[in-house]
């Protein structure tokens, strides 16, 4: 099937998912919305998209790919979330004819959110007759597996987002999430040419993504000729009352934050306590759920934040995924749910473009994926394997994120 005719075959899967998920809705009981403590037990189970747990090879009348997410450990409401928008997504394509007439299934690990075990995970599913997977979902284990996927020649999917990976070189490795390249630019920019900042500072994360966001970022400062202060955080820290200080007392106007869940939030608490009332730009993490449920309204007031997705868009593809999202899980979606619907629809087109579930040739069609409109934006690769080239500006009020603009870099 050529480019343009998948783009009208996956436009009229939507369509028809979108009344088949309203009819759905109107029957169904919802399930309760889940707090910030969900676990892996409280994941959906989807017996129209997940192959059996224990690796069992797809039937002659399926399609196989593998995903890696952490269902447990230190991040398992993004695993949940991540499945939940897989789940959507393989429903609407399977009950629409599926890809080359077969159904499309995965089948599971729990990474945990950890390198060791993404390594043995990866390790595991690439045993197995995938077309292409699905995870990691972080830069750290995105690294931590690259190899795999190259010696192997199975395409993967990541939402790591790190320049790191693009210095990988990987011809496998495809990103689903704007590189921090784009969103370190543009938070810098915002933060110098809308927010009026004259001296920033930047608080990071001290690995893969919070160092490569950290040099993008202060590569920009240094061009503008805008002063800076970069202050580094470990990854489980529990006081950052030292980092902060030091901010506070260099007198910076704004701040950048770019680290994970957990310690965005505390980062968001102990500015607030501190007293230290200037702008802040975040990474992604700060408008989700799991981020916004565990602090207090006005520990967030005002903050902005540079992501890919925030539910409350008005934007024809952005609302109706999240109305079908919503009719199904009773909660709207957030980044992760949208990022990894959206590489379902990626990963399927792809192989109906290929004509096979050979991984070689879905790696060929991914390679050559362009135009393809989803919730995340319009999907098209460069010759590093980035998908999207654009971000949303988002800020937080009352705790919901609202769009402030959409910025594309491809356009």
């Amino acid at each position: 099937m050529g480019g343009i005719e998948m783009k009208k075959h996956l436009a009229i899967l939507l369509a028809a998912a979108m009344s088949t998920t309203l009819f759905a809705g109107c029957g169904g009981a919802s399930q309760p919305a889940a707090s910030s403590q969900g676990t892996a037990a409280s994941a959906p189970q989807s017996s129209a998209s997940a192959a059996p747990a224990d690796g069992t090879a797809a039937t002659d009348g399926e399609i196989l790919f593998g995903l890696s997410c952490a269902l447990t450990g230190n991040f398992p409401l993004a695993g949940q979330r991540t499945r939940e928008g897989i789940d959507l997504a393989l429903e609407e394509i399977n009950a629409n004819g599926g890809v080359l007439g077969k159904k499309l299934v995965y089948t599971i690990e729990d990474d945990q959110n950890t390198q060791t075990t993404a390594v043995n995970v990866v390790t595991k599913i690439l045993t197995q007759d995938v077309a292409a997977v699905i995870g990691p979902h972080t830069s750290g284990n995105a690294m931590a597996t690259n190899e795999l996927y190259r010696n192997a020649g199975v395409p993967f999917l990541t939402g790591g987002t790190s320049p790191k990976l693009e210095e990988a070189q990987n011809p496998y490795m495809f990103r689903c999430r704007p590189a921090d390249t784009i969103n370190g630019q543009v938070a810098a920019k915002y933060a110098i040419e809308t927010l009026g900042a004259k001296k920033i500072g930047i608080s990071f994360n001290n690995n893969d993504f919070g160092t490569g966001g950290r040099d993008v970022i202060i590569a920009y400062l240094e061009e503008a000729g805008v002063p800076y202060v970069a202050v580094g955080h470990n990854a489980g820290d529990k006081d950052l009352t030292g980092q902060i200080m030091q901010l506070k007392g260099e007198g910076v106007d704004c701040i950048i934050s770019w680290t994970d869940d957990a310690e965005v939030a505390l980062t968001a608490r102990q500015l607030y306590e501190l007293g230290v009332d200037v702008p802040v730009i975040a990474s992604a993490g700060v408008v989700m759920d799991q981020v916004l449920n565990l602090l207090e309204p006005e520990y967030v007031e005002g903050w902005y934040s540079v992501t890919d997705f925030v539910s409350t868009s008005d934007e024809a593809v952005t609302a109706e995924f999240t109305k079908k999202f919503t009719d199904k899980y009773g909660y709207a979606p957030e980044l992760y749910a949208a990022t990894y619907y959206s590489a379902t629809y990626v990963l399927a087109d792809a192989i109906e473009r290929a004509g096979s579930a050979d991984p070689q040739a879905v790696r060929d069609a991914l390679a050559a994926t362009d135009g393809l409109v989803l919730p995340e934006g319009s999907y098209k690769c460069d010759e590093n394997g980035n998908l999207l080239h654009g971000c949303v500006i988002a800020q937080i009020r009352d705790k919901v994120p609202t769009m402030v603009e959409y910025v594309d870099l491809a356009a």
